[in-house]
């Protein structure tokens, strides 16, 4: 046939368009409006009218791509995660592999702008079509825009993924140690204790395993602390002596036995809490704080309260 020439194609759509809004069809008019826009360059109306296009055609998996576009054109990556989850929801196959790849791209898009809301979005659509989704070279990067978000789900999310596709046993280790630093900024220090001990047993890489050592007594003389005063010395113990065994002769390994100096006593063995003690003070400075702190618990053990009129 003859070759169509621009000016008549765009007064074709443009009948089209009339006589789809003439006809009822106000889902095809919105996506010949938006088509026009887009082509035009004016992605913000694209974008609306595409989503008016959708209303009603949920299933369009094409249509969610062409919104997903323009959304991105337009820098609203949220939309456009929005849009590029819809589409993977609503497809199989390689259009929803494309709807996995779009999400990627706007999670890296995002990293690079510090847009934590489309970054979340992004992920929570990947978990969503493409939990397989690999994401190593994005992780640390992610978790560090994420790890300030009150919640840490999208965070834990991301590192689990690309723990599990890592290339090699370092990167892995590397992954989940920001998986364990995660937790821990989440209050969830029980969890990673667990993550950080068993990056600390496997000793793959020397600044790894130290991050991953520091986290555990810090995690550990926190549950400590807590169990003892929660009024479960016997719980408190066993964290203690977790902490003072990963932490050696440092200041951290002194606090360890004060809280195991602590527990021994309030459990009434009184030679156990002495021992503790002095293995606490042992390297201290006399006059610091942690010195002065064992002195009045060691003060209180030779003389009670009771013992005094």
């Amino acid at each position: 046939g003859a070759r169509v020439r621009p000016a008549e194609l765009a007064a074709l759509l443009l009948v089209g368009a009339v006589s789809a809004v003439g006809c009822g069809d106000g889902s095809s008019a919105h996506e010949l409006f938006a088509d026009e826009a887009y082509a035009e360059g004016r992605y913000g109306d694209a974008v609306q009218e595409y989503r008016l296009a959708l209303a009603g055609n949920e299933s369009d998996a094409g249509l969610h791509l062409k919104a997903a576009s323009a959304a991105l054109r337009a820098g609203d990556l949220v939309t456009a995660a929005a849009e590029f989850t819809s589409m993977g929801l609503a497809a199989d196959g390689r259009r929803r592999e494309n709807a996995a790849e779009g999400l990627v791209r706007i999670a890296r898009a995002a990293v690079e702008r510090d847009e934590r809301v489309a970054l979340a979005a992004a992920l929570q659509g990947l978990e969503r079509i493409a939990p397989e989704a690999v994401l190593s070279g994005l992780a640390a990067e992610a978790v560090s825009v994420l790890g300030e978000l009150p919640q840490g789900a999208d965070a834990l999310t991301v590192l689990l993924h690309a723990a599990a596709s890592a290339p090699d046993t370092r990167e892995q280790d590397s992954l989940m140690l920001e998986y364990g630093r995660v937790l821990q900024r989440t209050s969830r220090c029980d969890d990673a204790a667990v993550v950080f001990e068993s990056i600390v047993r496997r000793e793959r890489a020397a600044a790894v395993t130290e991050t991953a050592r520091s986290g555990l007594v810090t995690c550990a003389l926190q549950l400590g602390r807590a169990a003892l005063d929660a009024g479960q010395p016997s719980i408190a113990e066993r964290w203690f002596e977790l902490a003072a065994s990963r932490a050696g002769e440092s200041a951290a390994g002194r606090v360890a036995y004060v809280g195991l100096g602590d527990v021994r006593f309030a459990l009434g063995d009184v030679l156990g809490a002495i021992e503790a003690f002095e293995q606490a003070r042992a390297g201290a400075s006399p006059g610091d704080s942690l010195y002065n702190i064992v002195a009045r618990r060691l003060n209180l053990i030779a003389s009670p309260p009771s013992a005094n009129p």
